[in-house]
Order: C-alpha cells, then structure tokens, then sequence
C-alpha cells in the first residue's frame, strides 16, 4: 500500500513545485479551491488556487534517498515534514489521503476550512460520516459556536467541516 509525503515550500511558490513534479511525473496533490476577484471593469473573476500555500503532497513512490534526490533537484527551495520524535518524513496512508483529496474537492460548495493545525488539536467524538458526498470518512466531530463540524486531522493539517451530527454515526 502507498503512502504520501508532505512537503513544505515558502513564499507561496507550491504551483512552481507542483510544475516541477510533473516534469519528474511524480504524482502530488495540492489543494485548490474556486476564488472570485472583482476586475478592473467590476466583473468576478474565478480562479483556482491552492487552499493552503507552502504545501504539496507527494506520493511516496521512489525509495526515501531518491526522493531527496529528486527533490534537491528542485530550484525552489523546500523541505520535507518531518515526525519530530523519529525525524523521519511524515507519511500519510494512501486512505488518509484519498479522505483528504475528497475533501478537498473544489467542485464541492460548502463551509470549509483548512489550516495547519497540531495532531489531534481537536477534542471530539469519533465519527464515520455516513450519509452524503463523504460517506465513510472517519474524523471527529466538534461542536464550536453552537455548530456542529467534522475534524480530519493528519500530519499536522486539519480540514474541518461544516456538518450536521445526523450524517454522523459515533465509532465506539
């Protein structure tokens, strides 16, 4: 089974790593979203952008030198994740990531947020989410500001979602 890295970029150059992972053909994701800027004639423009800058995730599919290799090969500089403990890139399961990527699906019009956040920030109830477009994604969910959200948390990202608790089944 895969597995994904994440990697760290700065000064919001992730589009310059993703052109340059294609290049390599490596598969990688980065979050986008739909924005809309008014333009000079006061129309909407809608562009996709990265949800959060600074990250790209990339599918663990070469041995950990190569990829550094690959990677040190890069002209914008970046960094791998790691786990502070083992020191070793932070890995995400290929479930994890299908869940994340699902999430963050720029065609789906809901309130959602997306932040860095520290592993398991949020105190909630194990959930499974069982009805509606993200059946079967397990989280947490939180109640904040008398609002009920679904909490994905992994490698030191947190998705929190707008949800009612009745698409929400508890796992225990």
């Amino acid at each position: 089974m895969s597995s994904w890295i994440v990697i760290q970029t700065f000064f919001r150059r992730e589009l310059e790593v993703s052109k340059f992972l294609s290049q390599k053909q490596v598969p990688h994701f980065i979050p986008m979203h739909y924005r809309e800027k008014p333009t000079a004639d006061g129309h909407m423009h809608r562009s996709l952008t990265p949800i959060i800058h600074n990250y790209a995730f990339v599918e663990n599919v070469l041995p950990a030198k190569q990829m550094k290799n690959m990677l040190s090969d890069c002209a914008v500089p970046l960094r791998l994740l790691t786990d502070k403990e083992t020191g070793q890139p932070s890995e995400i399961s290929d479930r994890d990531m299908f869940e994340f990527r699902t999430l963050c699906d720029p065609q789906f019009d809901t309130k959602m947020i997306i932040t860095d956040a520290p592993q398991d920030a949020e105190v909630g109830k194990e959930v499974e989410i069982i009805h509606g477009h993200f059946a079967g994604i397990r989280g947490r969910l939180v109640r904040k500001q008398k609002q009920y959200w679904f909490v994905k948390t992994f490698a030191g990202i947190s998705v929190n979602l707008r949800i009612t608790r009745w698409f929400c089944r508890p796992l225990s």
